[in-house]
């Protein structure tokens, strides 16, 4: 997701808010709150948050609300856009904690603003669910330990190394029949800003921990709209796979020049859905991989996902590149509220424990459960488009153990 160098200015904010008390929650209420950027540079995937995060309130609330003891309650949902500006994620985050009283947070979808506000979050005692991966960076069995930095944050997507794993093996094996001969060279193209480079380091790994050679790793400024130099470099090292990471608004823009160019022979595209390759009416002479984050609603092979985008299309979200990033939020609402009952108390510590302790059973996959750094493990779709049209789609499941260096 989306990466933003963090002003001083912002700094001095998310500081200001170390010592913010969490407040009680109204008699019959728990506030809940969602930060993502509904305007700006990075809505694709921002507007996905609050979505599947209404959705999930509303039908908690119309099943009856959260009992929690004796005492049944509704969940009053505060969404708030970031405008994809790290100062007004982090005032939203102040808002929210300080004025608003929520018992819990999700979001950023950016990685920065998620680090950032959880400088807020977590002194106060608040709930924190975020779908970045860089969280690796800050959550370890010490770091979320009781008294610990970072005890009420969770890492609602899988580690890096884990959906890079799962990503990189499912591309391979749709395109390797498709293409008609082994795949031996990948090359990587990727914007060039602190998220992409994070991932890619990732991503590299798991290619050549399935025996590609990564000559080289491309990166491109991230408001790019010609492509052209970045995939001559890419063709000149004759690539059998050309990988076009991270950013799925980018691929799009990528993808026609350099079937113009005729780069390679295969291509894949990271966080495109299959499908907005349909609507947009999307083809290609040669084989086209996707991948969703976690799970395409345009094609997918997980009948739960099925129902889930109907419902989820069906309360006005619309279709985009990364609907499916609603999933790493609405699961989980779900869960906390599993957390709430099974603790018998809004209390945050005691939340935690039962956060710990449960095994959800969401949309992504029947048993979800965090690990000791309070991050959880599931599968990744992956998607091929054949030429002609033809799109098959298979669920792929995470490596138990990170490549070795």
């Amino acid at each position: 997701m989306k990466s933003v160098f963090v002003t001083s200015a912002s700094l001095a904010l998310c500081l200001g808010a170390l010592t913010a008390p969490a407040l009680a929650q109204d008699a019959d209420t728990i506030k809940i709150g969602v930060v993502a950027a509904e305007s700006g540079s990075f809505v694709s995937a921002g507007h996905t948050l609050p979505a599947g995060v209404s959705l999930a309130v509303k039908e908690i609330n119309d099943a009856g609300g959260v009992k929690v003891g004796d005492k049944t309650y509704k969940i009053e949902l505060l969404k708030r856009d970031d405008r994809t500006d790290i100062a007004t994620a982090i005032a939203a985050t102040q808002e929210l904690v300080r004025d608003e009283k929520v018992a819990a947070i999700f979001g950023s979808e950016s990685h920065d603003f998620t680090l950032a506000m959880a400088k807020i979050t977590q002194p106060a005692k608040v709930i924190h669910f975020a779908g970045n991966s860089t969280l690796a960076k800050v959550l370890n069995p010490q770091s979320v330990a009781a008294g610990g930095e970072n005890h009420y944050l969770f890492q609602s997507e899988p580690q890096e190394f884990q959906r890079s794993g799962s990503t990189a093996r499912g591309v391979l094996s749709l395109l390797t029949p498709l293409v008609g001969h082994p795949l031996k060279k990948s090359v990587v193209i990727v914007g060039n800003d602190a998220t992409g480079q994070f991932l890619t380091s990732y991503y590299v790994k798991a290619l050549k921990a399935e025996g590609q050679e990564v000559p080289e790793v491309i990166s491109y400024p991230p408001d790019t709209t010609d492509f052209s130099p970045f995939l001559t470099r890419a063709k000149s090292l004759n690539p059998d796979v050309v990988h076009f990471w991270y950013n799925g608004d980018s691929t799009l823009t990528a993808l026609p020049q350099a079937l113009e160019l005729g780069v390679a022979p295969s291509y894949f595209l990271f966080g495109v859905d299959p499908g907005i390759w349909k609507e947009r009416g999307l083809s290609a002479d040669v084989p086209v991989a996707m991948s969703c984050v976690p799970i395409c609603w345009g094609e997918s092979s997980n009948a739960n996902a099925k129902t889930y985008f109907t419902n989820y299309f069906a309360a006005g979200a619309p279709k985009g590149v990364t609907s499916s990033v609603s999933l790493l939020y609405y699961d989980y609402v779900h869960f906390l509220a599993d957390a709430w009952e099974k603790a018998g108390t809004l209390d945050p510590d005691k939340t935690v424990e039962a956060l710990q302790a449960l095994h959800h059973k969401g949309v992504v996959s029947d048993d979800l459960a965090f690990n000791a750094s309070h991050q959880v493990t599931h599968a990744t779709e992956v998607c091929a488009a054949a030429p002609g049209g033809d799109i098959s789609c298979a669920m792929q499941q995470p490596p138990a153990e990170a490549p070795a260096e």
